[in-house]
């Protein structure tokens, strides 16, 4: 890329093609943190603790919301989830007291910029809610004890995902006789 920058004018302009780039093809462009995806790790726990919770199908759409949401500029907001999450009503503030801490992060910081991690999170929260609003609490149970730890090995690059999520999911997989990494990755997102 030689353009020449001459004036303000091609500053501005090199600056908007630089990101026009960095956002071409990207279905999701809400920038999150490893610390966002650490949270959602959490919740995955409280809904495993307690699956019939009344406030679980909101938290869970709040994620599903924050991950589907645009993002406009560059700049990412610490602590977006557990923000999100204190708007609940009903919510059990036992249950999800580390929403109520907002944390500063001095280090170890990263913005997750693929887009796999968030399709793929997306589906998965589409599913937990399907079975929150199904009212089936064992496989709401289940699912989150599958999903916990998917979080962390997709904000920290695991090194061999295919075979943690086959571990992972092995158990769900046997007892809803279903391949649930293959139907995770497979699904068709509602445009």
């Amino acid at each position: 890329m030689n353009e020449s920058v001459q004036t303000e004018k091609d500053i501005g302009r090199l600056i908007r093609n630089y990101d026009n780039k960095q956002n071409e093809g990207s279905r999701y462009s809400l920038l999150m943190t490893n610390y966002d995806f650490y949270d959602i790790y959490a919740i995955l726990i409280a809904i495993r603790f307690k699956p019939q919770n009344e406030c679980n199908a909101k938290i869970v759409q709040s994620v599903i919301d924050i991950i589907s949401a645009p993002q406009n500029g560059n700049d990412v907001d610490s602590n977006i989830v557990r923000k999100k999450i204190r708007e609940t009503d009903n919510l059990d503030r036992d249950l999800f007291e580390f929403a109520f801490v907002d944390n500063i992060y001095t280090y170890g910081i990263r913005s997750i910029k693929e887009d796999y991690p968030y399709s793929f999170l997306k589906n998965a929260f589409d599913k937990l809610l399907k079975c929150i609003n199904d009212g089936d609490y064992n496989q709401v149970y289940a699912l989150a004890y599958a999903l916990h730890n998917v979080p962390i090995f997709l904000s920290d690059g695991c090194k061999n995902l295919k075979k943690a999520l086959r571990i992972e999911f092995s158990n769900y997989d046997k007892k809803y006789g279903t391949d649930l990494r293959k139907e995770l990755l497979q699904r068709k997102f509602e445009e």
